[in-house]
């Protein structure tokens, strides 16, 4: 799947992605040239999020049968733990996001200890091991 722009919510459905290819670093301009400072409250159906990029979680993060990218067989070199007590500069933040059978290419996570615990027991690599 390559980048198909404009990226365009479905009409009618808020914030709604479905089917397509985006870059979540070219969305994340978008929300913030209009005054956002953090993807929220958005779905994304099917879609290939294409980095490279760190997301940061913020709660409410939902990844329900997605392919979370190369992993080198092992899930937690897709993490990130933040050092500093209450900022992950550089990171892209989400919070209330449902991603539902997308992949993932070149994306990082970080969150909460207990967000960083979730994701290490709870999602598992379909697809790309290498």
């Amino acid at each position: 799947m390559t980048v198909t722009p404009p990226m365009t919510p479905l009409a009618g459905t808020g914030q709604t992605y479905e089917d397509q290819g985006l870059s979540i670093h070219d969305l994340f301009q978008r929300l913030g040239a209009q005054g956002a400072v953090m993807i929220e409250d958005h779905t994304f159906n099917r879609c290939m999020i294409q980095g490279p990029a760190v997301l940061l979680a913020l709660g409410g993060v939902v990844f329900d049968n997605c392919d979370m990218g190369p992993s080198g067989g092992d899930i937690r070199n897709l993490l990130f733990k933040p050092v500093g007590v209450s900022k992950a500069i550089g990171a892209i933040s989400i919070r209330r996001c449902r991603f539902v059978d997308c992949a993932f290419y070149a994306i990082g996570f970080t969150g909460t200890d207990e967000f960083l615990d979730s994701f290490q027991d709870n999602v598992r690599p379909k697809g790309g091991a290498a």
